[in-house]
């Protein structure tokens, strides 16, 4: 199970950052804006969902809540979804508090230019940096010239149309798994239930709570496909297709 996780964790990470380390640039790791919202990300709802599951009682003792809980969480962290409990577990023995947190972890997910789906380390530290440097705008007098960076295989100046870009990806993340929610309600599942399997779909997990199996409404299954396959193209490239079919042609015609 420990070799899985590394497995989970490393192969969540940026290409770039592999080719980084492999050209023994280790202080990368370090240093990588993505590893470092990763691990922050990933301490805070390691505490959340031990909580949640101590709360319930769900598991004889720490050890095995951490061990349990842990995996889950890194699993969908990492967009991996491997799981080692039944679907109807997470609904019946998890409880909201870590439910929450695993939706949480899933709609993060890992690095950009991995494997990974999810909003991406990158851009949670990249909106982190963005509040910090606006708060700091505040409290420093005008005359001062603030300048910060963000450190992603090399020193990058912060700027607006890095936190515009991050802000607008991270914004169709939520508005897709908004919709696949209130979809997963409209067929009848509860709301946890619905918010889950929504997040494993935006984030192309794979990690579920028993929506998706072949019984499920076909309509419901259409939406989650398209949902899976807009969020994996982060949207952008998708829009500009369908920019492209409706008002290029016209463009070309008016020629």
């Amino acid at each position: 199970m420990k070799l899985q996780l590394w497995y989970f964790v490393i192969s969540s990470f940026n290409f770039a950052l592999h080719y980084a380390i492999w050209n023994k640039n280790r202080k990368e790791i370090y240093n990588n804006i993505e590893i470092q919202s990763m691990a922050v990300t990933t301490f805070i709802l390691t505490l959340l969902v031990v909580t949640g599951l101590m709360k319930l009682n769900v598991y004889p003792d720490f050890i095995a809540t951490f061990r349990k809980g842990f995996y889950l969480l890194i699993s969908g962290h990492t967009t991996t979804g491997f799981m080692t409990i039944y679907a109807k577990q997470f609904f019946t023995e998890w409880g909201n508090i870590a439910l929450f947190t695993v939706i949480i972890a899933m709609l993060i997910g890992g690095s950009a230019c991995s494997t990974a789906g999810g909003f991406k380390g990158l851009r949670m530290g990249i909106i982190f940096k963005g509040f910090i440097r606006d708060i700091k705008r505040i409290l420093l007098p005008e005359s001062r010239v603030q300048i910060d960076k963000f450190h992603h295989i090399g020193d990058i100046v912060l700027e607006d149309k890095h936190l515009r870009s991050a802000m607008l990806i991270v914004f169709a993340y939520i508005v897709t798994f908004a919709i696949g929610t209130l979809a997963g309600i409209f067929f009848g599942y509860p709301l946890s239930s619905a918010a889950f399997e929504a997040a494993s779909v935006t984030g192309n997990v794979g990690l579920s709570i028993g929506i998706t199996q072949v019984s499920m409404p076909g309509t419901l299954k259409v939406i989650y496909i398209f949902i899976m396959w807009i969020a994996r193209l982060e949207f952008m490239s998708v829009f500009a297709l369908i920019t492209f079919i409706f008002f290029g042609k016209k463009r070309k015609w008016a020629r």
